[in-house]
């Protein structure tokens, strides 16, 4: 970037340009007839196009997923069913515990409901037998009345027992562990033959990680909610993630937090990747680029094209004269090498390269690779405000 020591001008109003001015004023100070040589430069003209507005952020990768797996009751470990780091379905068995005790109240609960069953066979066979005889005027009212009783009691007494079946039916299923979603194993804590407790500060006997798909959080700064608010309206938000060994992950924003941090200016988003090739896994970081929708009718140059100066950015402007005169600029973001750029017109010729060694009034000439034909648009320049520190400004827009 071309950010040279900040000087005054004779008026009110401070020229963008008046201290970039100063190796030029030096040269000519030195120089003697060098000073009135024009300057070698390449051009390159505005232009008002629809740029893509993509959102670019650092991703921290996490876990749609994950849960420690605890056992729900006191008991011993016989068998594991899986490997460290193994992939498992949902619904496959992971861990048995003894479950001897639990078998055993299983098979006395069952015999206890046929019991009651039996029970209420016969109050229910005797209840038929006296009702025919009340018909008959053989027995009381009353009489009959203790045999309805019988069988009502007969009947809850087998519901209580059924009840009692199923209770232990479900602390014997405590005993059989199983993968409650499809997931990655870590590491094993506990071996067959260990005693397991069901108490919360027991570690976890393993933790379960559902791997694809995948998540992904990012901030995005304030001043770019309302692009991807009209996106999300319009349908789901894509993203892609670049990986430090430039694999590309595809994805969709999933949830907008509905608070902005305070303290960061920032909005948190949650997005949802396919990571069916496992490329990432929890806890990375990973560049996020979220297509937020379109840019219409934005003037564009290169980015390169755009110089820092000490009361703001601006852009050399070559006039018909082959002077150039500083035109400040309002750098809205830049997208793909492009800065989107507010305070000029578009078909306005400008210095692309060589503005370093430019002041108001320079005379230019341009160089003949590309004699004002913008040929070399996508050349970057260390003096320019495209360089590497400002490609950080396509995630949040462009920093004043």
């Amino acid at each position: 970037m071309v950010l040279p020591a900040c000087t005054k001008t004779s008026g009110d109003k401070t020229d963008p340009a008046s201290t970039a001015s100063a190796p030029a004023k030096a040269q000519g100070a030195s120089g003697g007839k060098g000073s009135s040589r024009p300057q070698a430069v390449s051009t390159t003209r505005t232009r008002v196009e629809t740029v893509p507005l993509t959102l670019e952020a650092q991703g921290n990768v996490l876990a749609l997923d994950e849960v420690d797996i605890r056992p729900q009751k006191n008991g011993m470990i016989t068998q594991i069913h899986f490997k460290e780091g193994d992939e498992l379905k949902r619904g496959q068995l992971m861990f048995t515990l003894d479950s001897r005790d639990d078998d055993a109240n299983v098979a006395k609960a069952a015999a206890a409901v046929t019991s009651a069953d039996a029970a209420l066979a016969i109050a229910q066979r005797d209840l038929k037998r006296n009702q025919e005889l009340s018909d008959k005027n053989f027995i009381s009212p009353s009489a009959l009345d203790s045999f309805r009783n019988k069988v009502d009691s007969a009947a809850a007494n087998l519901a209580q027992n059924k009840a009692a079946l199923e209770q232990a039916k479900v602390s014997q299923s405590y005993t059989h562990l199983y993968a409650p979603f499809d997931g990655r194993t870590g590491v094993i804590s506990v071996r067959p033959g260990s005693l397991v407790t069901s108490t919360a500060s027991s570690p976890a006997l393993v933790h379960l990680t559902r791997m694809n798909p995948i998540g992904v959080s990012l901030s995005i700064a304030e001043r770019d909610m309302p692009p991807l608010l009209e996106a999300m309206r319009k349908g789901p938000v894509k993203l892609s993630a670049l990986t430090t060994g430039q694999a590309r992950l595809k994805g969709e924003v999933i949830f907008i937090d509905s608070t902005v941090d305070r303290t960061a200016g920032t909005l948190l988003i949650k997005a949802r990747l396919d990571n069916s090739s496992r490329l990432v896994w929890p806890g990375q970081y990973v560049t996020i680029q979220l297509d937020a929708g379109e840019i219409p009718n934005a003037v564009t140059l290169p980015a390169q094209a755009v110089v820092n100066g000490p009361s703001g950015r601006f852009v050399y402007v070559v006039q018909d004269d082959q002077t150039v005169r500083p035109q400040a600029v309002e750098l809205v973001r830049i997208v793909q090498q492009k800065a989107v750029l507010t305070g000029i017109g578009s078909d306005i010729k400008v210095v692309l390269e060589g503005a370093q060694n430019l002041r108001p009034g320079s005379k230019v000439v341009e160089s003949k690779a590309d004699a004002g034909s913008g040929k070399r648009e996508g050349r970057g320049r260390q003096g320019s405000a495209a360089s590497a520190p400002t490609a950080a400004t396509s995630t949040a827009g462009a920093g004043k």
